[in-house]
Parts: structure tokens; C-alpha cells; sequence
């Protein structure tokens, strides 16, 4: 019996110091899975035609994202828009050979030129992604 209750003692003792060291482990955000940060000092404006749009598993995001692609001055450059999710949600809708005007900071993704935008302008409609100091709005 005695050997019982110190096993039972050994166990809760094993158990109480697993449980004070989670508890004490400084809590640290998640690591983001990538190195593609908004950045106000990167912001440019590009206008072109949307010459493709698509939703995909984004490593920039982190999540399905809704991206699209636009020409403009000679070249094609993908934008970063938002979860889909966000746009499911605010019924944003960009479609092929829309019009469009980005606004959004510039990086790199998969060595090409993008954009993570702030805002696009489709006619007399602008549509926002990210407030004045870049954080999302979703």
C-alpha cells in the first residue's frame, strides 16, 4: 500500500511540474511563413488590365488568398489582395479584363515583382484590403 501511494505521489509530482512549465513558458506569437511584410515605404500605384484572377493557398498570407494579375507598363505583376474569405464575405468581385488602379506595397514573390494592396480602384468603386498604416482590415 505504501509503495502505492508513492508511485501515486512520484506521478502527481510528474504531472504538476509538466503543467507549471507549460504555464511559465512565455507565451510568443506564431511565427508568420514568410518574410513578406507590408511595408509603407515600398507603395506605388499600378494601373493595368486584370488578365488573371484566381484564389490559391497563399505562403505570403498564409491563407487561400485571392490574388490577381495585372499588365500594366509592359509587364504583368501579381497582386495580393485578401483572404477569399474577405472577399466571399464583402462580395468583391475582380474579374478578368477589369480596369484597375493598385494601390500596394511592392515585394517579391518568387522572384518576380507584386504587390500586396492596399486598396484597388475599379471605375467609380474602390475597394480596401488595408487601412492608411497597412494593417488588414480582415
Amino acid at each position: 500500500m505504501k509503495e502505492i501511494r508513492i508511485l501515486l505521489g512520484a506521478l502527481l509530482l510528474l504531472v504538476l511540474a509538466g503543467v507549471s512549465t507549460l504555464i511559465s513558458q512565455e507565451k510568443t506569437p506564431p511565427q508568420p511563413l514568410h518574410n513578406h511584410a507590408y511595408d509603407q515605404n515600398t507603395l506605388e500605384k499600378v494601373e493595368g488590365l486584370v488578365v488573371d484572377a484566381r484564389d490559391y493557398n497563399c505562403p505570403v498570407s498564409g491563407t487561400v488568398g485571392s490574388h490577381i494579375t495585372v499588365k500594366g507598363e509592359g509587364r504583368d505583376i501579381e497582386v495580393h489582395l485578401a483572404p477569399a474569405s474577405f472577399m466571399q464575405r464583402y462580395e468583391i468581385a475582380i474579374r478578368k479584363n477589369d480596369k484597375v488602379t493598385v494601390f500596394g506595397s511592392r515585394i517579391t514573390f518568387e522572384g518576380k515583382p507584386a504587390l500586396i494592396a492596399r486598396s484597388v480602384v475599379i471605375g467609380r468603386d474602390t475597394f480596401n484590403f488595408r487601412d492608411n498604416n497597412g494593417r488588414p482590415l480582415w
